[in-house]
């Protein structure tokens, strides 16, 4: 592999990385956004099904976003192989460093395969709370208002 090639694969490795961490911060900011709706929920009167319907579209964007981040830890893991090919294998073109959203395109899911992405990774525990609980909440106060 020669030096050129090398140090870009690091700089895409290091760019990806640094995505990655922010798309956490981005799910994090959403779950905040869907608390704030449950608060607001109560101050405003906002009825059951607007507040349920709200917090359900926040719970799968922040699937699909999971679903961004899990795509670029799969790119992570490519770049980090091919960070130990020998220089023979990194001659082809299919391994050039720039090529990864070729690559993508290339083997991109179906629209249902990529919906059943969605939803798998917006029913992971860590996409999952605090939709459930606020809904919940919500649904319980409704009762009661």
């Amino acid at each position: 592999m020669t030096t050129v090639s090398k140090q870009l694969l690091l700089q895409q490795w290091q760019t990806l990385n640094n995505n990655h961490e922010d798309y956490e911060h981005y799910a994090l900011i959403i779950k905040l956004v869907a608390t704030t709706i449950t608060l607001l929920t109560f101050t405003f009167a906002i009825t059951m099904l607007v507040s349920l319907t709200l917090l359900a579209v926040l719970w799968l964007q922040e699937g699909i976003w999971k679903t961004f981040q899990c795509r670029t830890a799969n790119a992570i893991m490519v770049i980090e192989d091919k960070l130990v090919l020998n220089e023979a294998e990194q001659t082809s073109e299919s391994m050039q460093p720039y090529l990864m959203y070729k690559q993508w395109q290339m083997n991109r899911p179906t629209s249902k395969v990529l919906i059943s992405e969605y939803v798998s990774n917006s029913l992971k525990p860590t996409v999952l709370y605090p939709y459930i609980p606020l809904m919940l909440v919500v649904v319980i106060a409704s009762q009661f208002s």
